[in-house]
């Protein structure tokens, strides 16, 4: 037991600072099929423009919440990192020091540069669903527009963040907060004094909370673009005009048969439930721990 439980500890630690690398080197990859996405948003987003989109100028259903734990989280980064550089000057090498710290800020903008797209290409979907019923311009148009934003949000889910996400967002983050409980809050070393169990909370805090936001936005996500079916659905009750009433049912059946999952490279299916069962798997991890503890003493 004692073997095993120093293998996931030490895969834990690994993984933190391997996701960090992989996040790095996968987004400059693909920094080209990014710049092609931002490039298809824009078009989209310009064509809401000229439509005369009312929500357009609201923006009421980009989430807030997200963007200030994105703020606070950038301003922790930067406080506790200076804090930090202070106070192990003297015990790290500067080139480490500088690489930890190089390595902690790029996670955090890439992580904050996935959850502004996500929540920008969830709103553009908010806005499609929104005009659909009002009958303003032609379906055909606004189902141009929506396919256009699923496409886009396979891209990023799949191949431009779907590893970094994986491996950076949710599997570094875990193991980091299960290797923070486990070494400095549940059985802390010697060594470790008040500075450290600061620190050490503060990490804790923010990579638990970057993951309920992955996730929550996520969840959110696919409700809103499944949305669309129940969307079409209250548009087939009032339209009229036969052969729209046509390209409505041909539309929902396609619907029926692509339900959207919210998956991270085709594997990882990010919502609600599955936020639950991983903190189940963690949770579960360390009451074992501290069972095993229990009973060895």
């Amino acid at each position: 037991m004692t073997e095993l439980t120093s293998l996931i500890l030490i895969s834990c630690y690994e993984l933190c600072y391997i996701g960090r690398f992989i996040c790095k080197i996968w987004r400059i990859f693909f920094d080209n099929s990014l710049s092609m996405v931002l490039t298809t948003l824009e078009t989209v987003h310009e064509k809401l423009i000229r439509l005369n989109v009312d929500g357009l100028k609201k923006i009421k259903n980009i989430n807030w919440i997200s963007i200030f734990i994105i703020i606070v989280n950038i301003m922790v980064i930067i406080i506790t990192t200076t804090i930090w550089i202070i106070m192990q000057k003297h015990l790290i090498e500067i080139n480490d020091m500088v690489i930890i710290v190089v390595l902690n800020i790029c996670q955090c903008f890439c992580f904050c540069e996935y959850i502004l797209l996500i929540s920008y290409m969830k709103w553009m979907i908010y806005i499609i669903n929104e005009q659909i019923p009002e009958r303003k311009s032609c379906l055909s148009t606004f189902r141009d527009m929506y396919l256009e934003v699923i496409e886009c949000l396979h891209q990023v889910n799949r191949s431009i963040y779907g590893v970094p996400a994986i491996v950076g967002f949710i599997g570094a983050d875990v193991a980091e907060i299960i290797f923070t409980i486990y070494g400095h809050l549940l059985f802390p070393r010697a060594y470790i004094n008040d500075p450290h169990l600061v620190f050490a909370f503060i990490a804790l805090l923010m990579k638990t909370v970057n993951v309920i936001v992955l996730y929550t936005i996520g969840d959110a996500t696919e409700k809103e673009v499944n949305r669309m079916s129940l969307v079409l659905h209250q548009r087939s009750l009032i339209e009229k005009n036969p052969r729209i009433k046509r390209q409505i049912k041909f539309f929902l059946l396609r619907r029926l048969h692509e339900h959207y999952h919210f998956d991270l490279y085709g594997m990882c299916h990010v919502n609600i439930r599955q936020l639950f069962n991983l903190s189940n798997i963690a949770i579960g991890y360390l009451v074992i721990q501290v069972l095993f503890k229990l009973n060895k003493t």
